[in-house]
């Protein structure tokens, strides 16, 4: 098969060729050669699928073909024009090594070690103590809303429902806006930033916290539409979250903090191991 493709990939290419008359290599596997550089057929079919027709491989050979030349073009010149100074990048290329070796290994360390079960009592001890990085950036809500047609009849009933706080009349108003084709929001023990709000509702405010602190609720006609919102809680700018709303960033935060331990134990245990078996040893002692 690989050999198969070689050949389809060889003749579409020598029949696109201007001049007729293929490269001249010592090495049937070489396909392009550039200055002390060559490309092989190798390289190439790992980037061609396998279900790839002959003139489509071809197609991704050439191209593929024309960037590693162009590549090999700059990099010679590079080469040529830049003086020793500017191409010294031995260490820089070794600490980078270093640097993705040892997160390679970290990373598949943690993976097989991390224990990622949390219980709501360290959830909630880890929230109670670091309730400093938990401050509020925007207002948050407990809101519901609904976007009637002014048509809709019964109006007076959805009022009723609007304005109920019983659960049984929550499940009765989403079903009247269902029925009555409304675009609604009734999601009441959820928190909702009142800027992701504002995109979902088209509420003016141009004093967020005195509506908040004193209405809490609005109905207005627009166009062929009566808006409803009730807000049901709120938490003020500069107050410290809910942790019903914080509680995925308090999960990330807890387990980055079992992580880095777990690192902090694994490179010690990895150090006394090597200083007992003398595998280092600090020789100005």
């Amino acid at each position: 098969m690989i050999l198969a493709r070689y050949l389809a990939v060889l003749v579409l290419l020598s029949s696109c060729s201007t001049s007729g008359e293929p490269a001249e290599s010592t090495n049937p596997n070489v396909a392009a050669k550039a200055y002390s550089h060559e490309l092989l057929w190798d390289e190439i079919s790992a980037i061609v699928p396998d279900l790839a027709t002959p003139e489509d491989s071809a197609l991704l050979a050439e191209r593929y073909i024309n960037d590693w030349l162009k590549e090999q073009v700059l990099l010679h010149q590079a080469e040529a024009a830049l003086p020793e100074s500017e191409k010294q990048f031995a260490d820089e290329l070794e600490r980078y090594r270093r640097t993705l070796l040892t997160y390679a290994y970290e990373n598949s360390f943690v993976q097989q070690r991390l224990d990622t079960t949390i219980s709501t009592a360290e959830l909630e001890s880890f929230y109670a103590e670091n309730q400093d990085i938990f401050t509020l950036k925007d207002y948050i809500v407990k809101v519901k809303f609904c976007i009637v047609d002014k048509q809709t009849t019964k109006l007076k009933k959805f009022r009723k429902l609007f304005d109920s706080a019983l659960a049984s009349d929550l499940v009765a108003l989403e079903q009247f806006c269902v029925d009555n084709g409304a675009a609604y929001y009734v999601n009441v023990d959820e928190w909702m930033y009142v800027e992701e709000l504002l995109t979902k509702f088209p509420l003016e405010l141009y004093d967020i916290e005195g509506f908040l602190r004193h209405t809490r609720k609005a109905e207005f006609e627009k166009g062929d539409k009566i808006y409803f919102i009730k807000v049901l809680d709120v938490q003020y700018k500069d107050n410290i979250s809910p942790l019903d709303l914080v509680k995925n960033q308090v999960r990330d935060l807890i387990l980055n903090r079992r992580k880095k331990e777990l690192l902090v134990k694994m490179r010690e245990d990895l150090f006394r191991s090597a200083m007992a078996n003398k595998n280092i040893e600090k020789l100005y002692e």
